[in-house]
């Protein structure tokens, strides 16, 4: 059997993602998709929502970025997409249904995005500097 260059990397990442979920609470976790951010210390506020009409999603507050990911739902017609206002964001991941989250903060429109990429969205909401405040590059 040929060695595949790649199998140290996966092995590597399998042991990342094992001391990952071996420090997640024990509740019940469910990985929709996931984005490795470093940066952030630990007490950064962390909110995942759950309705029963809307989608499931997740929002992750940095110091200077807020990430949302949710899982697409593949059966609705019609493309996902994400709609970035001052103070909010509207999120579709599929068919007509839209979710407004409410954020804390106002974002920088321009410089905020999103993608989907094997069945999930993730939208990256760049914070709008605070006057007088020094912007990361």
């Amino acid at each position: 059997m040929a060695i595949n260059p790649y199998d140290e990397m996966f092995k590597n990442i399998a042991r990342i993602m094992e001391k990952i979920l071996s420090d997640m609470p024990l509740q019940d976790p469910r990985i929709i998709g996931f984005t490795i951010i470093s940066g952030p210390p630990e007490g950064v506020p962390y909110y995942p929502y759950e309705e029963e009409e809307g989608p499931e999603f997740e929002v992750i507050e940095g110091d200077d970025c807020i990430f949302i990911t949710a899982a697409v739902d593949t059966r609705a017609q019609g493309a996902p997409y994400v709609t970035f206002q001052n103070n909010s964001v509207t999120l579709c991941v599929g068919g007509d249904e839209e979710t407004v989250i409410d954020l804390d903060c106002e974002i920088d429109i321009p410089h905020s995005f999103y993608n989907v990429r094997h069945g999930v969205i993730d939208a990256v909401c760049r914070k709008k500097p605070i006057q007088g405040e020094l912007v990361r590059p």
